[in-house]
């Protein structure tokens, strides 16, 4: 039922974009590798018909689906959170996935099964980002979990992606807002706000986070932080994908005025829409060629501290 309404309702909301040629967006892509900040771990579903005939395990069905657009799309590294046990096994079948848990998870979304507790272990978490089974933690969901971000619950998981350097994807926007209130009883768009951020990150100056859903409720409120620390960055998902791009593109153009452009990375979010989401960049005409490679991958890169070894291999896998 789900899988409906989201065919039903998306051409809906869809902006209208100037549509660069396919052809001179693949010439363009051409030994362009692409990270992507921005996926869902979660369970495979038996009702979705884009992967589940693909195996039998509806799972691995789900995994070798991704893949599939990963290989499409020039991905070549993924930061994705969800449950403990998919976030495991993602990275196991592809290692372009850098995953982890979402902070915290939800026991009542279906999104976030298996659930067994709203944080993980911290002596079992140690261990995984450790021997790097896990090199991320995120998608936060403070807002639809009605828990403020520098909850003191949280200090020991700040603790953890500091001495680790791992990198922690915020939800910093007051949507979505069309949500289950069965599965968010608790909803408080307020804790999206990044600035909630600021006492956090006086106490951990060094971890390093990225801000989701950039240029949303809370646009100034992003740029207040970032300018206030270096390590900062930010996506533009949904926003641009169901936003008009009268409300959102000026937006993004702020923070290249600002001086904050060398910071936007990509992310796609939504399941099926990373092709999407390289056209919305690559029709922001004012974007150099330059500034549009920074996007699709150098930020990122630097943001995550890529060796060049790492660089180097990542051109290499879409020569």
């Amino acid at each position: 039922m789900k899988k409906k309404l989201f065919q039903i309702v998306l051409p809906f909301l869809l902006p209208v974009l100037p549509v660069a040629g396919q052809e001179d967006i693949d010439e363009f892509l051409r030994n362009q590798p692409i990270i992507d900040v921005h996926i869902h771990i979660t369970k495979g579903y038996t009702d979705n018909e884009d992967y589940n005939k693909l195996n039998p395990d509806i799972d691995i069905a789900k995994i070798e689906w991704m893949s599939q657009r990963f290989d499409q799309n020039n991905i070549v590294l993924a930061l994705g959170g969800g449950p403990m046990k998919y976030a495991k096994l993602w990275p196991k079948l592809d290692d372009r996935h850098w995953s982890g848990p979402r902070l915290p998870c939800n026991p009542l979304r279906e999104q976030d099964e298996p659930c067994e507790s709203e944080l993980p272990d911290l002596k079992e978490l140690d261990s995984l980002f450790a021997n790097g089974t896990f090199r991320y933690l995120g998608e936060t969901s403070f807002h639809s979990m009605g828990i403020h971000p520098a909850d003191e619950r949280f200090d020991p998981y700040w603790e953890l992606a500091e001495k680790y350097q791992i990198p922690i994807g915020f939800h910093a926007d007051a949507g979505p807002f069309k949500r289950n209130m069965a599965e968010t009883p608790n909803w408080n768009e307020e804790y999206g706000n990044p600035l909630l951020l600021l006492p956090v990150l006086k106490k951990y100056p060094d971890l390093k986070i990225y801000l989701m859903h950039y240029p949303g409720r809370y646009f100034e409120e992003c740029i207040e932080v970032m300018k206030k620390y270096d390590q900062v960055y930010c996506e533009i998902t949904a926003v641009s994908m169901f936003a008009p791009k009268e409300r959102w593109e000026p937006k993004v153009k702020k923070l290249y005025d600002e001086g904050l452009g060398d910071r936007l990375m990509f992310g796609s979010d939504y399941v099926g829409t990373i092709r999407k989401n390289i056209e919305i960049i690559y029709n922001l005409e004012w974007l150099t060629e330059h500034q549009k490679r920074d996007v699709y991958y150098n930020n990122a890169a630097r943001f995550l501290n890529l060796s060049e070894e790492q660089i180097k291999k990542h051109y290499e896998m879409v020569e």
